[in-house]
């Protein structure tokens, strides 16, 4: 299991979802791809971890979600198996 700390400070985190929001999605679920990062904007930072029945979690700061008080920006969680693709910033300098 990957360090978080190896992992880019943004990403793309791509898996599949059996909820959302706490509620079941149709169909037992879907593949899902989220704009996310280790950590949350003040700095806590999130979790990978395998769980006491050998399930691998990955807790991470969802960029796209809002929160339960509205604001942009929640934790979220992948169980299973999950791929990350570094979001590039390009700069084009004149």
């Amino acid at each position: 299991m990957t360090d978080i700390n190896e992992l880019p400070n943004e990403f793309y985190i791509t898996y599949f979802a059996r909820t959302h929001n706490g509620e079941p999605i149709k169909n037992g679920g879907k593949i899902i791809t989220r704009r996310a990062s280790k950590a949350k904007p003040n700095g806590v930072l999130g979790k990978i971890f395998t769980d006491k029945n050998g399930t691998d979690r990955f807790i991470y700061w969802d960029k796209d979600a809002v929160s339960k008080t509205g604001w942009l920006g929640d934790w979220r969680h992948a169980t299973g198996q999950w791929t990350i693709k570094a979001i590039q910033n390009i700069v084009e300098v004149a």
